[in-house]
C-alpha cells in the first residue's frame, strides 16, 4: 500500500535530502530505498543539482529519528530467534573415587548373598534330591537312554525344588532330549534300516551305513539289495576283501547284482582287481558290454 505523506515529512525531506542516502531517509520513514527515491523525485527535488549551485557549505541540521510507537507485550513469552541460540547446560555426573568403591563394595555383597542363598538352597533334602537324579538324567542322556533321561528332567521340573538355575538347566536338557527324539528315525522294518543306511552311506558315513545294514541283515538276511549295498560300503571304505566277500554273497542270491556291479562306479576302487572282474565277468553266452 502507498504511503501517505503528511507536510511535515515532505518538509523534514526538503531539508535533509542532501545529506542523507536515500536509503537512511528511506529507513527513517519505514519504506523502501525504492519508494523513498521515487518520492524524492516527485517533490522535484535533485541533489546533484542543488550541490552545484551551493554557494555555501549547507548547514547540517541534526537529524531525529523516527520512532515507532510502542506496543504493549503480550502477556506470552518473547519469541525465540532461534533455537540454536539457546544456551544449552548438559549436566554429566562424574562418579568419586568414594562412591565406585561403595557401589563395588555392594555388588559384592549382593553376589555373596544370592551365592550363600544358593549353596543352603543346595543344601536342601528336595534340592539335593533333584540334583542328584540331574546328574542320573545328564548320565543316560551320554548313555543314549533318551527317554529314561527325558523322564529324570521332567521329575525335577515336577518337583519345583528351590533352586531357579537347576530348573532352567533341567529344562533345556529336556529340550534337547526332544530335540534328539525328533531327529532320530524309527528304524523299525529292514526296509526302513535299507533307506536309512543308504542316506549314512550318501553322506559318507560309512561306519554308521554298515553298522545300519548289519542291522537290516539280521531282520531279512535272505535280502540281496541288502548284501549289495553291505558290498558298496565297505567297498568305499577301502575294505576290498570284504566288499568282495559280501558281492558274491550279493551275486549268489540274484545274478542281477552281477550285472549292477559291472556298471556301478561305487566299485571303481575295485575295477582293476582281478577277482572283480571274474566275479562280474558275464558269462560265455552273454556278450561284453559293447561287444
Amino acid at each position: 500500500m502507498a504511503k501517505n505523506w503528511t507536510g511535515e515529512e515532505e518538509e523534514h525531506i526538503r531539508q535533509n535530502f542532501l545529506t542523507h542516502t536515500y536509503g537512511d531517509l528511506a529507513e527513517h520513514f519505514g519504506v523502501t530505498t525504492k519508494a523513498m527515491e521515487s518520492k524524492i523525485r516527485r517533490m522535484g527535488l535533485k541533489k546533484q543539482e542543488l550541490l552545484a549551485d551551493a554557494a555555501e557549505p549547507v548547514h547540517l541540521e541534526p537529524v531525529v529519528q523516527y520512532e515507532e510507537p510502542a506496543v504493549p507485550e503480550g502477556p506470552g513469552p518473547s519469541p525465540i530467534e532461534s533455537i540454536h541460540k539457546l544456551e544449552r547446560h548438559i549436566e554429566v555426573y562424574e562418579e568419586t573415587a568414594v562412591e565406585r568403591t561403595a557401589r563395588l563394595k555392594q555388588t559384592r555383597q549382593a553376589a555373596e548373598a544370592e551365592k550363600a542363598r544358593r549353596e543352603d538352597a543346595r543344601t536342601e533334602k528336595a534340592t539335593a534330591a533333584a540334583l542328584k537324579k540331574f546328574e542320573a538324567g545328564v548320565k543316560k542322556l551320554l548313555a543314549g537312554k533318551h527317554a529314561a533321561a527325558a523322564a529324570d528332567f521332567q521329575a525335577i521340573l515336577d518337583a519345583a525344588p528351590n533352586d531357579l538355575g537347576l530348573l532352567l538347566r533341567a529344562r533345556q536338557y529336556l529340550a534337547a532330549t526332544e530335540a534328539i527324539d525328533v531327529s532320530e528315525p524309527k528304524l523299525e522294518t529292514a526296509e526302513d534300516m535299507y533307506n536309512n543306511g543308504v542316506v549314512s552311506m550318501n553322506d559318507g558315513d560309512y561306519a554308521a551305513a554298515l553298522e545300519i545294514f548289519e542291522q537290516a541283515a539280521a531282520k531279512a538276511p535272505k535280502d540281496d539289495s541288502i548284501s549289495y549295498v553291505r558290498a558298496v560300503a565297505l567297498a568305499l571304505s577301502g575294505e576290498d576283501d570284504a566288499a568282495l566277500e559280501m558281492l558274491s554273497t550279493a551275486i549268489d542270491a540274484n545274478d542281477v547284482n552281477r550285472i549292477y556291479a559291472r556298471n556301478d562306479t561305487d566299485f571303481s576302487s575295485l575295477a582293476a582287481n582281478p577277482a572283480f572282474r571274474e566275479l562280474t565277468a558275464p558269462p560265455a553266452s552273454e556278450p561284453e558290454d559293447g561287444a
